[in-house]
């Protein structure tokens, strides 16, 4: 073990300013050592950012892999772009640590899987949200047993802000076709956490997709999805959406509730949370503290540094992350899922047979499903169903 983990940034997009860059300005023992963007000013921007000199910039990804002293990458490139890079770093014997999705089609994601697992190297996600302050505390409550074993988890993400993305790439990428799916693939934190919460991996889904708030742009991706999530011993349901809804989390046990709601009314990832508590058996509510920082951007900052110090700790300790890149491909699949359930207007079981064309193609493959005479999804034309 080396006294300093070595990292290379592949790609410098926004996430990295409000993410990444707390995260490997202010961690122990992670240095930043050499930068990859494709776009000029991206790369001068990174410069900046960690106060890189003009040696430590690469337009071409692979002269960062070529860095001896290099231990891991850090992908955050549009999932589009991630499959060869990913298999490139493993080659070249880095570890990985991958911004969500982890790719658009379920197919590359295991094969992804499966070079790391060959290569003996650690493959992670950027699944920050592990770490925000909320759903630590909801965790805590639920591993305590607080309200009893969880029935019903309700995940309301109705207020998601459409931030554009880096104006020097494209800020419209996520409204496209190349980003896997609209407003639940890009805020696929609320699938991932639905299995943290629950304990176990979902079985079945279903689902309506729908693009009422960019209707008039004949939409090809969702910016509405409505879920209903199957697990062992209980359900969650997803209310996603591109808008001005609400937010929070409701969760109701065996033995109470626990309710959580952000300031000013928004949505989880766009304010800080400001209320929690549960009621128990007898309808007694108690409130519990959250550990909030100053701002809400403090808090997402910090959720980075905490998934980049685990990261750092599995490399070093040989141990699995927190946030493992089967997760990712399981919230992938379950996103993905839901597409189908939209399509198809049935229940969808998971996970997908390999065979299956969206497991093969992602979006791509609802061309080939029979869809839902009735069905949102395909009347309003998305992923290729116009």
């Amino acid at each position: 073990m080396t006294e300093t983990l070595k990292v290379g940034l592949i790609g410098c997009g926004n996430v990295v300013s409000y993410g990444h860059r707390p995260a490997l300005t202010t961690l122990d023992n992670v240095e930043l050592v050499a930068l990859a963007d494709i776009t000029p000013a991206r790369r001068d921007i990174g410069k900046e950012w960690f106060s890189l000199d003009d040696n430590q910039l690469y337009e071409d990804y692979k002269d960062v892999l070529a860095i001896d002293e290099i231990e891991a990458v850090c992908v955050t490139v549009p999932q589009k772009f991630r499959r060869q890079i990913v298999l490139d770093a493993f080659e070249a014997g880095k570890h990985v640590l991958s911004e969500k999705p982890i790719s658009s089609i379920p197919a590359i994601a295991h094969e992804l899987i499966q070079a790391s697992e060959s290569a003996g190297l650690k493959f992670g996600m950027v699944h920050n949200y592990h770490f925000l302050p909320e759903y630590r505390q909801i965790k805590q409550m639920i591993t305590d047993g607080v309200v009893g074993d969880i029935r019903v988890a309700m995940m309301h993400f109705l207020g998601v802000i459409d931030y554009p993305g880096a104006v020097e790439y494209q800020s419209d990428w996520r409204h496209t076709m190349a980003a896997g799916g609209g407003v639940l693939m890009d805020m696929i934190h609320a699938v991932y956490l639905s299995e943290w919460l629950m304990g176990s991996q979902a079985e079945q889904v279903m689902a309506f997709v729908d693009a009422p708030e960019y209707a008039h742009r004949e939409p090809v991706i969702e910016d509405l999805a409505l879920l209903q999530i199957a697990f062992p011993t209980g359900y969650v349901s997803i209310h996603m959406g591109w808008g001005e809804g609400v937010g929070g989390v409701d969760i109701t046990g065996s033995d109470g509730q626990i309710r959580m709601r952000y300031k000013d009314y928004q949505t989880s990832g766009f304010n800080q949370p400001v209320e929690l508590y549960s009621v128990d058996a007898d309808w007694k509510r108690t409130d519990h503290a959250i550990t909030n920082l100053d701002t809400h951007m403090d808090n997402i900052g910090r959720s980075f540094t905490h998934l980049w110090a685990n990261f750092r700790d599995a490399i070093w300790n040989d141990t699995e992350p927190l946030a493992t890149a089967k997760a990712g491909q399981r919230a992938l699949e379950l996103a993905l899922s839901a597409y189908v359930s939209g399509v198809t207007g049935q229940v969808v079981t998971l996970p997908l047979d390999t065979d299956h064309p969206v497991y093969q193609k992602g979006i791509d493959g609802m061309a080939e499903l029979e869809a839902w005479q009735h069905s949102k999804t395909k009347s309003v034309g998305l992923f290729g169903l116009r």
